[in-house]
């Protein structure tokens, strides 16, 4: 079967970047097509299935958080969701997220209008918060949207047995966890009078993190600086840490699924503040549980 994914993959995001990993793993015996959200490109005739995922990919604001009736973005994703109702095959929702920014929900859930007619008509949807899961419902009046924690918990690549051998304090930077941050300041200050090697690893795109991680290197010249380091090594760092502090989902994600301690800023991105911490991450297999009921036998 030929199965297209159309997330946010493609950018250097590592967490985005995850997403593909998962897929093909999860679905061996398909054959996966992955395309970025935001690059419309004609779907092959043979096609069988569309995903909108992983990620926060619903959403429908432009830049510095305008409000559009369809901004670019959503056109992009209607490009694909029209396509797969035409052509009459199964689509729908696999571990998204609405991209709010934080505090601002009200007024986001106004802007996702456009997005209504498609989450009602879509075959399946399983999102990654049970307060997205509760947005959807209401904007589309289904009963049948599933929660599952993120897809990419099942990202658990084998790194070997050594993994005490780093032991670092590990921070990813986005938001308030940057070098000139005064919190994370006081954070690394504490580390440094115990000795504790310091790890800066970007797991966001080279264009977010280019500028964090130089003043980071500025900043701190004593400390260790990852950059674009992929899927891989971001997990295997952040599983032979000591501690994290991520202002990025995924660092959260992989700290989980490695049971390495951490901790976010309290005024967090929306996707972490929303996030699950007491649930399973092993029920991030329902995503795929959901999918396979559309898959034709």
């Amino acid at each position: 079967m030929k199965i297209a994914f159309v997330g946010a993959s493609g950018y250097g995001n590592v967490g985005d970047d995850t997403y593909p990993l998962v897929f093909a793993q999860q679905l061996p015996e398909h054959e996966l097509i992955i395309y970025n959200s935001d690059l419309p490109c004609s779907l092959p005739e043979d096609l069988d299935m569309l995903v909108l995922g992983g990620g926060g990919i619903v959403y429908n604001h432009g830049k510095a958080g305008a409000v559009e009736m369809e901004s670019p973005h959503f056109r992009c994703m209607k490009f694909y969701m029209d396509a797969a109702i035409q052509r009459g095959i199964p689509w729908g929702f696999l571990s998204c997220g609405f991209q709010f920014q934080i505090n601002c929900e009200a007024a986001y859930a106004a802007a996702l209008q456009p997005w209504v007619p498609y989450l009602q008509q879509a075959h399946f949807v399983t999102l990654r918060s049970p307060r997205c899961v509760g947005i959807a419902q209401e904007l589309s009046g289904r009963g049948d949207v599933f929660f599952a924690p993120d897809a990419a918990y099942l990202y658990q690549p084998d790194i070997g047995t050594s993994v005490a051998a780093m032991r670092s304090i590990t921070l990813v930077p986005a938001g308030l966890v940057n070098a000139r941050n005064a919190l994370t300041n006081h954070y690394l200050r504490q580390f440094a009078a115990s000795g504790v090697p310091v790890t800066w690893l970007g797991m966001g795109a080279p264009v977010d993190d280019h500028s964090l991680l130089a003043e980071a290197a500025e900043l701190f010249p004593q400390a260790q600086i990852i950059a674009a380091p992929g899927p891989r090594v971001a997990f295997e760092t952040i599983a032979r840490s000591r501690f994290v502090i991520t202002g990025r989902y995924h660092g959260m994600i992989y700290a989980r699924v490695s049971q390495v301690p951490f901790i976010t800023p309290v005024e967090a991105a929306y996707k972490i503040h929303m996030e699950k911490l007491d649930e399973n991450i092993s029920a991030a297999s329902t995503h795929f549980d959901v999918l396979r009921r559309f898959i034709p036998r």
